[in-house]
């Protein structure tokens, strides 16, 4: 009951003559007193939590202008190698700076780092809470998005691109919804030859409908606040971990939760004809039954002939996918048992960066199997990733940050 129902009961118990007007007065009094008391403690529980949570930013603020005036006065020796290069993900040593500056800027709402890092002229863009990027607005940025620096966005993609194979091969569709239709051709028009004064039969390319749905993916950690260095330890893991799980679904998905119930390449094959692998087309089982010593180059050449024509025929999109270690413990192995290679030919294509295998590009997805499992499996794919499969993309990827989840153990 608060403090007006309270004096309305005693009035009314003044009038039915249960209370006395002096009673009234002294009650209300009392009351009055005992309220305002109350609200004085809840001001001063409210004052103390503020001058705590003051203080608390403006230590974490002080660690971290500590921590930039250490890395200045070392000349920022913590980034650079033994011979005084520069040592990052940020090509140079400028921009890592300028980096540090913005996260100051941002997370600590430093007014000084916000004017230092305004002057430097680096366009914002203003990354909505659907994903799409603007320019960025005057004003604080909402909560609704994140003002990303267009100097650090290339980068922060490739450390995105640099771990994921399957995104960057497969066909991107584009979805307005959760939930998105895809339509792709399957055949070609018929062509007739119907003579003089004769219609040709009306034909149409065949087309059917791929189903889309789209599955949002997190990932959440804790970071120590007097230690922001670590959120690029952990920015290059988080990219990591995205990418190694789209590759895990894109190529060995089971259906299962373990995948977000998506089937990948390797299981849509298996899965034409579970019961009897001879019968699935776009499947080679190895002639010799065992383990990968018994793969032979018949093996290999046998892939090329069975996919589709088309899938072979747009420039470098057909590819070779395999763990590193099948690559060159079987694939290489074979090519340097056919002979005629020497030394220079080896070390210059089978063990560039970008190797090649019958003149394909070969692209290492290490979710493919490392070594033989004991069950059948599927160590290596020839296929061409832009026709055989899609990669619906919702929204972008974002990237957020709270002091509140962790404000106990002074964590982000």
């Amino acid at each position: 009951m608060d403090i007006e129902e309270k004096i309305q009961k005693m009035l009314q118990d003044t009038c039915k003559g249960l209370a006395t007007k002096d009673e009234l007065k002294t009650a209300v009094a009392e009351e009055t007193a005992k309220f305002f008391e109350e609200q004085r403690a809840k001001v001063a529980e409210i004052e103390t939590e503020a001058r705590t949570a003051v203080a608390e930013l403006q230590a974490a603020n002080q660690s971290l202008e500590q921590q930039v005036k250490n890395l200045m006065r070392t000349r920022f020796a913590a980034v650079k190698t033994p011979d005084g290069m520069y040592n990052g993900i940020w090509g140079n040593l400028e921009t890592a700076k300028n980096f540090g500056l913005f996260v100051i800027a941002e997370i600590t709402k430093c007014a000084s780092a916000k004017e230092q890092f305004d002057a430097l002229g680096i366009e914002k863009r203003y990354i909505t809470a659907d994903g799409k990027i603007q320019k960025a607005m005057s004003g604080d940025i909402t909560a609704g998005g994140a003002a990303i620096p267009t100097e650090f966005i290339p980068q922060l993609i490739v450390l995105l691109e640099n771990f994921g194979v399957y995104r960057v091969d497969a066909q991107e569709w584009p979805m307005a919804s959760d939930s998105s239709v895809a339509a792709v051709q399957t055949g070609d028009v018929v062509v007739y030859a119907p003579g003089a004064g004769n219609e040709p039969t009306e034909s149409s390319p065949g087309f059917k409908n791929i189903g889309l749905n789209a599955r949002k993916m997190m990932t959440l950690t804790a970071i120590d606040s007097d230690r922001p260095a670590d959120h690029l330890a952990d920015g290059r893991s988080i990219a990591r971990a995205f990418a190694k799980k789209e590759d895990q679904c894109g190529f060995i998905g089971d259906g299962t939760s373990t995948y977000f119930n998506f089937i990948g390449i390797v299981n849509a094959l298996l899965n034409v004809d579970i019961s009897d692998v001879t019968n699935i087309m776009a499947l080679h089982v190895q002639a010799t039954a065992g383990d990968w010593s018994k793969i032979d180059r018949a093996d290999l050449l046998a892939l090329p002939g069975i996919i589709m024509d088309e899938a072979d025929s747009d420039g470098d999109n057909c590819k070779w996918y395999s763990h590193r270690n099948f690559y060159y413990t079987v694939m290489i192995n074979i090519a340097l048992g056919l002979g005629g290679t020497n030394v220079t030919e080896v070390t210059q294509t089978g063990w560039t960066k970008q190797p090649r295998f019958l003149q394909r590009p070969v692209r290492f997805a290490n979710v493919l199997p490392r070594v033989k499992p004991a069950a059948d499996h599927i160590p290596v794919i020839l296929g061409n990733l832009k026709l055989g499969s899609l990669l619906g993309d919702r929204r972008a990827l974002t990237i957020d940050q709270s002091r509140e989840a962790y404000f106990k153990t002074d964590q982000l």
